[in-house]
C-alpha cells in the first residue's frame, strides 16, 4: 500500500510546475494569509495540481537583501519582499524615495499614490529583471526601545539603534541623534538579548511576529516611515514558463482586490495587537501629540538634503512625481470636504 501511495505522490508531482516563493514575511501572519491569497488566486485560475508553490518564509533561504538577488538572478522564482530591501538588492536607490521619512500621512494617501504610479514602478523593475505583480504592506514604522522612552529627538541621543541595511535608515539615525546600527533582519532578535542594540524602527505587526517586540519595554507610535512591501518574480524564472503559467501568475484581473485584501489584513492585524497588547500592559505604548511628531519631522528636514542625495537623479525624479500625487490627493480630499 505505501509504494502505491508514494507511485501515486510521484504522478502527482510528474509534470507540476514548482515554483519556490521567499520572504522575511514570519509564518501564520497576515502577510502569509494575503501570500495564500494570491497562491489561491493562480491555483483557480490554472486548475488543481498545475503549480506546486513551496513557500520558505521568516528568512529561511537568507537575510532580505541577499533573497531578493537570488530572485533577481533567477535562483528562487517569486518573493516578498520590502521596498528597503528591494532598492538594496536591485541596486535601485531610487526605490527609497517611498521609504522617505514623513512623506505620507494617511493609509488612503499612501494607497491613492501607489496606484497611480503602479505602472511606473512596475517599468522600472523590468528593467532589472523583475516583475511587479502587485503592492504589499509592511506598515507605518515606529520606535521601540528596551531602556527608555522615545518622545522627542533628543531621547535617542547615546541610544544604540538597529537600522535597516539601506542608507535612508542609516541617516535618517544620524539626524535624530542615535547611533545607527546596520543589521540584516534575522540578526535583530539576537541583537536585542544581548543587548547589542537599545531598539529599532519597525511596524506592530512584524516587531510582534518576529518576536522583537518581547526585548523592548517601550514602544512611540510615531508614524514616521510608510514602509510598502511587493510581490515580483523573477524575469529570468518566468521567461522560462509556459504562457498560461505565465499569465497566471500575473493576475491582472485580481490585482486591486488581491492588494485591497492584502492591506486591510495587516492594518486589522496591527489594531488586534495594539489593543491587545496595552492591555497586558508588558510594553508601554506612547502617542506622540503633533507637536511632538512635528518636532521628529523637523530634526529630519535638516538632513533632507542628504537623504535626498542617497536617492539618485532617478529617485529624485520620482520623488517630484510622487509629491505632485500627494498634492492631487490632498486637493480632492479638501475640494470633497466643502
Amino acid at each position: 500500500m505505501k509504494r502505491w501511495i508514494g507511485f501515486l505522490a510521484v504522478l502527482l508531482l510528474w509534470g507540476q510546475t514548482r515554483l519556490r516563493v521567499v520572504s522575511m514575511v514570519p509564518y501564520d501572519s497576515p502577510w502569509e494569509d494575503a501570500l495564500n491569497e494570491y497562491i489561491k488566486a493562480v491555483e483557480q485560475t490554472l486548475g488543481p495540481g498545475k503549480v506546486n508553490f513551496r513557500k520558505f518564509l521568516s528568512g529561511q533561504l537568507g537575510g532580505e537583501v541577499e533573497m531578493v538577488r537570488n530572485v533577481r538572478m533567477g535562483i528562487q522564482e517569486i518573493g516578498v519582499f520590502s521596498i528597503g530591501a528591494m532598492a538594496e538588492g536591485l541596486s535601485m536607490p531610487e526605490l527609497l524615495v517611498l521609504e522617505m521619512p514623513f512623506l505620507f500621512e494617511s493609509d488612503e494617501e499612501v494607497d491613492y499614490v501607489m496606484d497611480a504610479l503602479f505602472e511606473e514602478f512596475k517599468r522600472r523593475l523590468l528593467a532589472k529583471d523583475v516583475i511587479l505583480v502587485f503592492w504589499g504592506v509592511n506598515g507605518w514604522r515606529h520606535f521601540g526601545c528596551a531602556t527608555k522612552p522615545i518622545l522627542s529627538p533628543s531621547d535617542m541621543k547615546g541610544l544604540k539603534m538597529r537600522a535597516q541595511e539601506t542608507p535612508l535608515y542609516i541617516e535618517m539615525y544620524k539626524a535624530l541623534g542615535a547611533t545607527p546600527v546596520p543589521l540584516p533582519t534575522p540578526d535583530v532578535l539576537m541583537a536585542l538579548k544581548n543587548r547589542m542594540v537599545d531598539g529599532f524602527d519597525q511596524t506592530v505587526v512584524f516587531s510582534t511576529s518576529t518576536g522583537w517586540m518581547g526585548q523592548i519595554k517601550h514602544f512611540t507610535l510615531s508614524r514616521h516611515v510608510y514602509q510598502p512591501g511587493a510581490l515580483i518574480i523573477s524575469k529570468k524564472a518566468f521567461d522560462r514558463l509556459p504562457p498560461d503559467i505565465q499569465k497566471a501568475l500575473l493576475v491582472e484581473k485580481e490585482r486591486i482586490n488581491l492588494q485591497a485584501r492584502g492591506r486591510k489584513l495587516v492594518r486589522d492585524e496591527e489594531q488586534s495587537i495594539l489593543a491587545s497588547m496595552e492591555k497586558q500592559g508588558n510594553v508601554r505604548f506612547y502617542r506622540l501629540s503633533p507637536q511632538q511628531r512635528d518636532a521628529f519631522r523637523k530634526a529630519i528636514e535638516a538632513a533632507m538634503p542628504r537623504l535626498e542625495s542617497h536617492l539618485g537623479p532617478e529617485g529624485k525624479a520620482l520623488l517630484a512625481q510622487i509629491r505632485a500625487k500627494i498634492a492631487e490627493y490632498r486637493k480632492g480630499r479638501s475640494a470633497a470636504k466643502q
